[in-house]
């Protein structure tokens, strides 16, 4: 049986407010497997050689070490900012210190595999009209309980640009995501006014660090006020899809539960990405990059 696609209300919704939440997306035992190999993830990695590299999406304290810019073909774990004393030590046991873990789970972990490079997500990917849709990214954002961080209103394609702009953002809750443990909330429409006014990119193109460039003649789009967002209700098993340029962000998770959620995204492979985005894929035997192409 082929899968189907969205529907013509659902691609209606999904242009006119940026997002649209799909309830239901992963069967209750998907999302069991999905929690279970994230905590089975989370156990079995090593400090032993680990830099301790903190993840942060601050502009001026944004990570940009050689740990993480060479991390689009390994599955590697990014600790959240509040997670060390003053003295650099884990206040927590690691299980419940690392903000995320990426970038290549779609490749390299064959249960998030399996719910990325699929026939559902072809079908999605076809209906938002992509016609060579690459997937460059997968993670699996912890939002841990009590430090679990602030991440300010953003837009994803300002990471993960191409030319034009076509991020599309894949977010799957593996648990209930509430106002108390750092819900996502959007700005509905935002991504029709808000253009895409700058990017991140690797300094110098090099791997020193990373680094925010304005674009040319692009205005940046004002900070909406709190009273836009809304925070809709998205229990486990829920998919999320996100217009790279919506305006979108999360409160930190001062509760006492966490807030699983895998995500991936995907960029029209028509268009350019080129070398100075932070996220390079090491190239194929024949000299292109070796992006994941869903359709294939």
């Amino acid at each position: 049986m082929v899968a189907s696609g969205l529907t013509p209300e659902q691609v209606e919704q999904f242009n006119r407010d940026g997002f649209l939440l799909l309830p239901g997306e992963l069967s209750p035992e998907r999302v069991k497997a999905l929690y279970n190999e994230t905590s089975k993830l989370l156990s079995d990695f090593s400090l032993a050689d680990h830099p301790l590299t903190k993840f942060s999406t601050d502009e001026t304290a944004h990570v940009g070490d050689d740990y993480f810019l060479t991390s689009s073909d390994k599955v590697r774990f990014f600790f959240e900012q509040d997670a060390f004393d003053d003295k650099g030590e884990l206040t927590r046991p690691k299980e419940k210190a690392i903000n995320k873990i990426g970038h290549a789970l779609h490749n390299l972990n064959d249960e998030f595999r399996a719910d990325t490079v699929n026939d559902r997500n072809r079908a999605i990917a076809h209906s938002l009209g992509f016609k060579d849709a690459l997937v460059l990214q997968s993670m699996i954002i912890c939002k841990q309980p009590e430090i679990g961080g602030k991440v300010p209103s953003h837009q994803d394609s300002v990471f993960l640009y191409t030319d034009p702009p076509s991020a599309v953002g894949y977010w799957y809750a593996l648990e209930d995501c509430t106002a108390e443990n750092g819900a996502l909330s959007f700005v509905p429409g935002s991504h029709k006014w808000a253009k895409i006014s700058k990017r991140m990119i690797r300094a110098d193109g090099t791997k020193a660090g990373t680094t925010f460039i304005k674009l040319d003649g692009v205005e940046a789009p004002r900070e909406p006020e709190d009273e836009e967002f809304v925070m809709p209700a998205c229990p486990a098993g829920t998919l999320v899809l996100i217009h790279g340029s919506l305006l979108h962000k999360s409160e930190p998770n001062r509760s006492q539960k966490s807030r699983y959620a895998y995500t991936f995204h995907m960029i029209e492979g028509e268009y350019k990405y080129d070398n100075l985005n932070w996220l390079q894929v090491p190239p194929t035997e024949e000299g292109g990059a070796n992006f994941t192409h869903l359709f294939a």
